[in-house]
């Protein structure tokens, strides 16, 4: 388990990653990295990628249909 810290930014909040995580996922500075709710309730840190973003809005319609 890796701890991050939060530290006051400008505009609220941001949270500082060790650098073994930047190095782990192939992060630099101006990447973009999402935030994903997992099912159980855990969250996963991903770097942008563009088949994962597809996956994930198609995730999202789904369950926007399921809920109509």
């Amino acid at each position: 388990m890796i701890e991050l810290k939060l530290r006051q930014a400008a505009d609220g909040l941001a949270v500082v990653l060790p650098q073994e995580v930047i190095d782990n996922l192939g992060a630099r500075e101006g990447d973009t990295l999402y935030l994903i709710n997992m099912l159980n309730g855990s969250y996963r840190l991903a770097r942008h990628d563009d088949r994962l973003v597809e996956k994930m809005e198609l995730v999202d319609g789904m369950m926007h249909e399921e809920d109509a």
